[in-house]
């Protein structure tokens, strides 16, 4: 059975592991200065500096703000896969974003984990069909400042 990963258990698959995978799979990490701030069981926080991620009007780029947490749902997602030791693809199916403020300053995307009874289900169809999907939320803030919202589905495929 395909459950949570055991408390207590030293984080094998928490910051440096995350790092590693960003850098290595997308070559727009290390552009944006994405780095992992935090990865466990609770959620996910990636941070990028401000500079290399800002437009022309002195406010950052709304394709970085996007990225930043596009890139958090799948590290939330490709985490919960290896701490389960299942060998998977994690993919995102659908998103949606809403802007809600400019942001001028470094970006913080933060996921907090979503319901256990959400990831429950998504282990029951890992289990069951080999595939399943997540429904994510990440904030990305610029200092306390929440600048979007964004929902995506994740799905992910055991080869």
């Amino acid at each position: 059975m395909i459950g949570p990963v055991q408390l207590g258990r030293p984080e094998v698959f928490g910051i440096g592991y995350l790092q590693e995978r960003l850098d290595h799979e997308f070559p727009l990490v290390p552009h944006m200065g994405v780095a992992v701030a935090s990865a466990d069981e609770r959620g996910v926080v990636l941070c990028a500096p401000f500079a290399p991620n800002a437009n022309d009007k002195g406010t950052a780029f709304g394709g970085s703000l996007f990225s930043l947490a596009v890139l958090a749902g799948w590290a939330f997602t490709a985490r919960f896969l290896a701490a389960r030791s299942l060998d998977g693809d994690a993919l995102i199916q659908e998103s949606t974003i809403r802007y809600l403020a400019p942001a001028r300053g470094a970006l913080r995307a933060v996921l907090e984990a979503p319901a256990t009874e959400a990831t429950d289900r998504f282990c029951r169809m890992l289990e069951r069909a080999g595939r399943g999907r997540l429904r994510l939320q990440v904030g990305v803030f610029d200092g306390n400042t929440l600048a979007a919202r964004f929902e995506g589905w994740y799905v992910a495929q055991i080869r």
